[in-house]
């Protein structure tokens, strides 16, 4: 059995999840090829690699650079194409991305079935996220969560030679590659605004009264800002409210028992023009398949929307969660996908960040005595200290109690979007520079051992 596995690197680092997806590849026993799309400095990485007994592929050339997901995905599928592998194994999702596009998009390109979010691992069977087990079946892509610490090579193993393929050995379509092949472009980046508030510092014996005065408060569910509509936009899920929100018509559709072709034909017979998927596995996997099929630009979890003249602009997070990016399609048809609204998950919500992992007990026994529900950010989660159903950010779920409380979490954007619905935000962290602050009502800095409550 022959196992291509998707590696992509950040930072000079393999992403988690790809090695999470390369170690489960190598448990398995089969012959076992690393294709990795990135610039030639990559290589030596790659090289390294092959110490563990795999083959590596490295596709570079400048006419690649810049792609987004879709003509990230040609290539890579015409690369797939000449290997030939009987199963393809990717990480979920790269932690700068943070998409979960480009696999879906792969599946469709090759006809092949796909199965996300990969928990547990046998070398044979696997269970997904969703509690689904299923046997290794060819021509299928499985995208692996967090799940493995890639392996250290042998200290007697011999590095191999990595093969690089260039348009020269691929000879592709290269206005189908790189930003040519592109059919979003972001317009522009900055520090997102979204859910910031005006934070008042206390002390850490106030956090006890300061939630209790909170708890009182009533939510404010109208204030969001004006924003320019566009005509209409048509939505997939859940999320009816948000497209009413940024359109002056919004039209369900109904994509229940359709696969993704019945699914982008009905679209394109209807004109459509926008359409948002709720950003769950399901749709999210539909919404990749649809833009194949369509030549459609997909922008994965938009906070905000707007039309600008004659522009769809979507807004995501981007860059780690530092800035927020605003992106159009020059396609005829603009996809996104987008969290449905939070419900208030309980009055009272304790969160955990990664500064708060030690005191996970601590918090633990605070919620059980407050009643309070607990939450955690991305972090926490992939490193397994709290389980996925947990998470709170654009690729968790978003919430809207009358009172967030957060303990060590330091503020990306992919979290303080999906919090902004809160009526009261609180936030410990010993870091007084840290972002949450400036999404925050209340700030206590200290060490979260001596908050009492």
């Amino acid at each position: 059995m022959k196992i291509a596995v998707l590696i992509k690197y950040y930072k000079g680092e393999i992403n988690p999840f790809d090695a999470a997806a390369l170690e489960c590849a190598l448990e398995s026993g089969a012959e076992v090829t690393a294709l990795s799309m990135a610039p030639a400095s990559v290589a030596p990485s790659l090289e390294n690699l092959t110490r563990l007994g795999i083959k590596a592929v490295l596709i570079t050339d400048p006419a690649y650079a810049g792609g987004d997901t879709q003509a990230t995905s040609y290539v890579l599928s015409e690369a797939l194409k000449r290997l030939d592998p009987d199963l393809i194994f990717a990480g979920r999702q790269s932690i700068d991305g943070d998409t979960s596009q480009v696999p879906p998009m792969l599946a469709e390109r090759l006809g092949c079935g796909i199965t996300v979010g990969v928990m547990e691992f046998d070398g044979e069977k696997i269970t997904t996220r969703s509690n689904k087990s299923e046997t290794l079946s060819e021509k299928t892509v499985y995208t692996f969560e967090r799940i493995r610490a890639l392996r250290f090579p042998s200290i007697f193993s011999k590095k191999g030679t990595v093969e690089i393929w260039d348009n020269d050995a691929l000879k592709l379509d290269t206005k189908k590659c790189g930003i040519k092949g592109s059919p979003t472009r972001v317009i522009r980046s900055y520090e997102s605004s979204v859910g910031r508030r005006s934070c008042r510092f206390a002390s850490p014996d106030e956090l006890e009264a300061l939630i209790s005065k909170s708890m009182t408060k009533s939510i404010d569910k109208n204030s969001d800002e004006t924003v320019a509509k566009t005509d209409r936009i048509y939505y997939v899920g859940d999320i009816g409210d948000i497209a009413r929100k940024f359109a002056f018509e919004a039209v369900s559709y109904d994509a229940s028992g359709k696969d993704a072709r019945k699914v982008a034909e009905e679209l394109s017979g209807l004109g459509a023009k926008v359409v948002l998927f709720e950003s769950n596995e399901e749709y999210k996997t539909l919404a990749a398949r649809v833009a194949v099929i369509c030549g459609s630009g997909l922008c994965a979890d938009c906070i905000s929307f707007r039309q600008e003249k004659n522009t769809f602009i979507m807004t995501r997070p981007a860059l780690d969660g530092g800035v927020t990016a605003d992106i159009a399609c020059d396609s005829k048809m603009s996809l996104a996908t987008v969290r449905k609204s939070g419900s208030a998950d309980g009055e009272l919500i304790f969160a955990i960040g990664r500064g708060a992992v030690p005191y996970i007990e601590k918090i633990r026994a605070l919620a059980k005595k407050y009643h309070a529900q607990l939450a955690a950010t991305r972090t926490v989660v992939d490193s397994g200290d709290m389980p996925y159903e947990y998470q709170v950010g654009l690729t968790g779920k978003t919430v809207s109690p009358k009172v967030y409380v957060a303990f060590g979490i330091s503020g990306a954007v992919q979290h303080t979007s999906a919090i902004s619905g809160a009526g009261t935000v609180i936030a410990v962290n010993t870091d007084k520079d840290a972002r949450i602050f400036d999404y925050a009502d209340y700030g206590i800095i200290e060490e979260i051992e001596n908050v009492r409550l």
